[in-house]
Order: C-alpha cells, then sequence, then structure tokens
C-alpha cells in the first residue's frame, strides 16, 4: 500500500505506454531557432568550445522537431544541445531567461548564454546532484550579456543518470544498448522580476494545489492516532496494525507533498532511500495484517509476498543509486517495478481468497483490494490520473477500514464488558465462598485470598465441630480463572454437604467427585481435623502440607485430587502445644517468581511461615506473584489446658 510516495518513484516506472512517463514531450519551445541540434558526449573544461557562440555545430545531427534522443544507456549519460533564440524586442533589462521544464523527469543540466554560464539544474558527475521535481528555473543574465530584440546562443549540458536513460519501450522490446525516448525543452527572455514573479505564481499554485491533500493526510493521521488509542484501550491488536499502518502511510504521503509543493528539495537518491526506509515497514504491517485478520497458515505464499516485498525496495535503492551504468542496475530496473506488481498481485489475491472461498471479513478483504487494484490499473493511465486514482484508493480504503475496524472494535468491548460483569458476579460468589477466617474457641486464625485474576482456583474451609475442633480444608485447583473458579464452586458446595468423617474420608469423596471433571486437571487438598487438646490428623493430596512452628509437617501424601479414583489417602498425626502455629499456604506462595525467574521456593516459604498470613502473602507478592495465593495460620490458643 504505497499511496502517494507512488506519485515520485513508484508510479512513473509501472508499465505503461503513456508518453507523459517515458514518451516524447510535447512542450513546444517558445521563441526558439526552428533547428536544435545535439552532441553525445562532453566538454567539461570547454576545450572543444561546444558553449561557444561560434562554435560550427553543423556537423551535429539535427533534432526533429526540437527533440533530441536521450543517450545511451552504457554512455557518460552527457548530452550537449545548441539552439538560437531571440530576445523579445518589447522586454526590458534587466533580463533573464526562463527554461521549461525538460520533459524528461530527472536529470541535472548547467545552461550557457552566449558561452557564459549562467546557472544549473541540479549538480553533474563527478558529484551528482539530480533534483526529485523538475521546475522551472529562471537564470538572471549579467548585464550587457545580451539585449532586448538580440540573437542569442543557448548551450545545454544535459547530464541524465542511468536510471533515466533506460525507457519503458527499451524494458520491453530488451534493447538495453538502443535509446528511443526523446526530450526537448522551452526558452524564455523577458524581464527578470516578471519571470521571478511567473516562477513564484508557479510555487504558490503548487502549494494550493496540495492544500487538500495535505488536509485529507492530517485527516487520515488522526484517524491512525485514534486507531491507536482505541486499540490500547480495547486491547486489539488488529487495531493496533492498521493505526500503525495509518500512522507511518501519512509519513510517507507527507513527506513527498512536501517535496511537491516545493516546501523541500532532495534529490531523488535521497527520496528513494527515505522511501524505502519508511515504506518497508508499511509494506509489512500490511503483510501482517491481511495474514493475522484472516487468520492465514499459508507460510509458503506468505514467504513469497515477504521476498516480491524485499525485491522491490531493494531494486528501489540499486535502481536508484548514484552509480555508472551497470548490469545489476539495468536489472533493478525492470525488476523493482515488476515486484511491487508482483506484492499488489499477491496481496490482491489474498484478498479475493477470502471474498470466494473463506468467507469471512469480506467487507475488510474488499476495502484491503482498493490500493492494489489501483496500482495494477494505473499502468494505463498517466501520470496526474495515477497520483489521483492513488489518493482515492488510499482514502476510501483507510475510510472503509476504519468504519469496520472501529464497529468490531465497539462490538468486542461491549462483549467484554458483558464478560467483565460476569466476571465480577463470579468474583462475588466466590467471595461468599470463600469468606475471610474468623477467631474460633481456642484458635486464633487470620486467613488471606489474592487470586491472579479476577476469580482464581484457591480455597480454604472451616467448620467448627460440635466437641470444640475445627475442621480445616485448604486446596488449589490447577490452573487460575473463570474455569477453576468453577471447581472451587463445586468442591466448596461439596464441602459443605459433606457429613463429620475422617479427613481421609473427606479427600476420597472429594477425589471420586471430581473424576471426570479435571478436563485433564487436578486438586491439590489438605484437611486437618484438630481437636480441642491440640490433636492433629491430617490427609493430604499433592504436596501441600502444612508448616508447624515453622517447619514442615511431617505428612504423608497420595495422588492429587481428580486423577484416580482407586487412590486410598492416608492420615497423619501429630499434636499441638500451647502457642504452636500450623500454616497453610498454597502453591502460589511457594511458587512466585521474581523478574530473573528466581522462584520464592520452600525455603522462604518455611522461613516465614510463623509470621501473619498478611505478612507471608504480601511476601510472595512483593517477589512476583504468578498464581493465587491463598494463605491460612492458625495458633493453638486453648481456654484451658487439659489435665
Amino acid at each position: 500500500m504505497l499511496p502517494r510516495a507512488a506519485r515520485i518513484l513508484i508510479v512513473v516506472f509501472l508499465v505503461s505506454g503513456a508518453a507523459g512517463c517515458f514518451g516524447q514531450a510535447q512542450a513546444a519551445p517558445a521563441q526558439a531557432a526552428p533547428q536544435v541540434r545535439y552532441q553525445f558526449g562532453d566538454d567539461p573544461d570547454g576545450s572543444k568550445g561546444w558553449a561557444n557562440p561560434n562554435f560550427d555545430d553543423s556537423s551535429w545531427p539535427l533534432a526533429i522537431d526540437g527533440q533530441w534522443p536521450e543517450p545511451e544507456f552504457y554512455s557518460s549519460g552527457f548530452v550537449w544541445v545548441r539552439i538560437v533564440a531571440s530576445v523579445r524586442s518589447d522586454t526590458a533589462a534587466p533580463l533573464a531567461l526562463r527554461i521549461g521544464s525538460l520533459s524528461r523527469i530527472w536529470l541535472a543540466d548547467e545552461v550557457f548564454v552566449n558561452g557564459i554560464r549562467v546557472g544549473s539544474f541540479g549538480r553533474l558527475p563527478p558529484d551528482p546532484y539530480v533534483p526529485a521535481l523538475p521546475i522551472d528555473t529562471v537564470f538572471d543574465l549579467p548585464s550587457g550579456l545580451t539585449h532586448p530584440g538580440a540573437v542569442v546562443h543557448i548551450a545545454l549540458r544535459i547530464w541524465y543518470p542511468p536510471y533515466v536513460r533506460r525507457s519503458v519501450r527499451q524494458v520491453a522490446s530488451l534493447q538495453v544498448g538502443r535509446s528511443t525516448g526523446f526530450d526537448a525543452a522551452s526558452f524564455t527572455f523577458d524581464q527578470s522580476r516578471t519571470l521571478h514573479a511567473e516562477e513564484d505564481a508557479s510555487r504558490g499554485q503548487a502549494r494550493l494545489r496540495n492544500v487538500f491533500p495535505f488536509t485529507l493526510d492530517g485527516f487520515i493521521l488522526l484517524i491512525g492516532i485514534a486507531l491507536l488509542l482505541l486499540a490500547r484501550w480495547s486491547r486489539s491488536r488488529d487495531l493496533y496494525l492498521y493505526g500503525a499502518l495509518l500512522t507511518t502511510l501519512f509519513w510517507i504521503t507527507f513527506f513527498f507533498e512536501l517535496i511537491d509543493a516545493r516546501f523541500l528539495a532532495l534529490s531523488e537518491t535521497q527520496c528513494a532511500w527515505f522511501q524505502v526506509i519508511s515504506q518497508l515497514p508499511a509494506m509489512i504491517i500490511t503483510i501482517e495484517f491481511i495474514w493475522r485478520i484472516n487468520r492465514f497458515r499459508d507460510v509458503w505464499f506468505k514467504g513469497l509476498t515477504y521476498a516480491s516485498m524485499a525485491f522491490f525496495n531493494l531494486g528501489v535503492l540499486i535502481a536508484f543509486a548514484p552509480a555508472n551504468p551497470s548490469v545489476l542496475v539495468a536489472a533493478a530496473l525492470p525488476g523493482y517495478s515488476i515486484s511491487l506488481q508482483a506484492f499488489n498481485v499477491l496481496t490482491l489475491v489474498a484478498n479475493l481468497f477470502v471474498i470466494f472461498f473463506k468467507r469471512q471479513r469480506r467487507l475488510i478483504a474488499f476495502a484491503m483490494m482498493l490500493v492494489p487494484c489501483a496500482s495494477l490499473a494505473s499502468g494505463f493511465r498517466n501520470t496526474t490520473e495515477r497520483a489521483d486514482l492513488f489518493d482515492l484508493a488510499f482514502f476510501l480504503a483507510s475510510f472503509f477500514l476504519t468504519a469496520i475496524l472501529a464497529h468490531q472494535a465497539w462490538k468486542e468491548w461491549r462483549a467484554r464488558d458483558a464478560l467483565q460483569a460476569e466476571f465480577e458476579a463470579a468474583r462475588e460468589l466466590q467471595q461468599l465462598l470463600v469468606s475471610p477466617a474468623a477467631d474460633l474457641p481456642g484458635f486464633q486464625i487470620e486467613s488471606v485470598y489474592a487470586p491472579a485474576k479476577h476469580v482464581g482456583g484457591d480455597f480454604f474451609y472451616l467448620h467448627p465441630e460440635e466437641d470444640g475442633g475445627i475442621l480445616v480444608v485448604v486446596g488449589d485447583v490447577s490452573g487460575k480463572g473463570l474455569r477453576a473458579a468453577m471447581t472451587v464452586n463445586s468442591v466448596m458446595g461439596a464441602l459443605r454437604t459433606i457429613p463429620a468423617l475422617p479427613p481421609a474420608r473427606i479427600l476420597g469423596d472429594l477425589n471420586r467427585g471430581l473424576i471426570g471433571q479435571m478436563q485433564g486437571g487436578f486438586v491439590t487438598c489438605c484437611a486437618a481435623r484438630i481437636t480441642p487438646d491440640g490433636s492433629v490428623t491430617l490427609a493430604n493430596a499433592g504436596h501441600l502440607p502444612p508448616y508447624l512452628d515453622g517447619v514442615e509437617a511431617p505428612v504423608r501424601a497420595g495422588l492429587p485430587l481428580g486423577i484416580d479414583s482407586r487412590v486410598a489417602y492416608e492420615e497423619s498425626r501429630f499434636s499441638l502445644q500451647p502457642a504452636s502455629s500450623l500454616t497453610f499456604v498454597s502453591d502460589g506462595v511457594v511458587e512466585a517468581r521474581n523478574a530473573s525467574g528466581e522462584l520464592f521456593g520452600f525455603e522462604r516459604t518455611a522461613a516465614i511461615s510463623t509470621q501473619s498470613a498478611q505478612d507471608i502473602a504480601r511476601a510472595a507478592q512483593h517477589f512476583g506473584q504468578e498464581d493465587d495465593i491463598t494463605v491460612l495460620t492458625l495458633a493453638f490458643a486453648p481456654t484451658a489446658v487439659p489435665a
């Protein structure tokens, strides 16, 4: 997608027979003598006298209808043109000469009047500089060089860079050594201030002509920035890609409009480098956008598209390099325009496949087709129509894609908003099921439940028993998020209905209830019954042991819940002394990970296990929370010690 950059560097090389690019110029010389003579070669130091008004040029070839042929591709690129013109008798000094744009677009020349060099356009070899745009140039004539009504001898020393000498018809006929292009120029002598005023008016018209394109580009830039902001808010990668594409293309089009409006003067080589540097990201984003939004998996076709992009940009750099004619340059000149058209065809085919076969996101595919279609169709139109066609296609594509993607982002936001409401409802329900623990007679209890997302897969359950003891169940469902939270709700519902059973039986019942419900997941769980005198009976499913006074409690672990219905869980027994602490933690504490990838680990967990639940959870969170964190601390504080 190369809308306005094509106006300067690409469009003029697309295959066509339009005379506006490589054909004959139709600007008739104003006030020129009937005969124009030319000579290939150069007279850099003036030793041959080609600029001298008295030089005998009768042996030089005569230009046909004032048009001279371009030099051969494998040549020095120099052409000298001599012409006799008359100064208007009704003008007044000081005088100036205005040379109309040579019909060839890119060249450099020096202008001599009566043997005196009066100015130049660009810079000739050995350090060539070819301006990006042909403009009418006014050269002030030295006082006394000529006068109104006089006959003057004009000599042009013209250098055609290699990328100009090879015309479209040369490429088509493979006539590398012959030149089939012609050139011409117009000359006007008049009062200096009159010609300078006309030149200023021409610049003003060029700038006025670009007011609408500048406005349109500004509008597209605002759209691109708005899409990037919307993408950041909606977290849509499609919007990110398209917003980046619009903002990237803005700088390409804006840059070349600055040149077209005469605000910026650069050489063709500099423009080529800028074009490649700026449009390469745009072409990459275009490919990635098409493949991502349509969920394409065709690696070879994508690779072919990237290859055409690479050959195009490499060809531009080679073709417009300030180098001598070579086989490499000769191959790059037709090669890069062919590669561009190959890129257009491949992106067009990808979008046609979406429309006719995939039949999804057809509107987006249709909008993405507009610019490559304009690029292909522009080969049959003149230069101005090409630029207009690109502008129209780019604007329509930007408008349609912005509307489609913004609408899509709005729908996704509404769906995400509805899902957010569901998450909030699930979160509120889980908070009711896993409510903060409270002290019980003989036990000081503190809990922290910190899910990694809106809802989590950890749980704990406290149930006071009639004899003054308590049942403690702490678990961790594999995974996190809504699916894990739904498993937690099932487990908590089951725990509320299980009668007073030994811990091993409780785990066994939960295990059988979870078989076939975990979809490859599991639940680690620890169930403990603590009597009023501090006796603890504990069963463990998975490696989730509690910490007793800062040391991992000696328990036997069985398989996690939900894996094997035949597993039988064993119980471990130990006693709590007055002021003893028993700390249960989920995997989220042990598996907290810092920026360097280091785990919090069992040693750190054991070292802080005698601290409060808040301090333990906070330490794991600051280290780097990656999973749900649950901490439950229980301090044995009997009201009366049994005799």
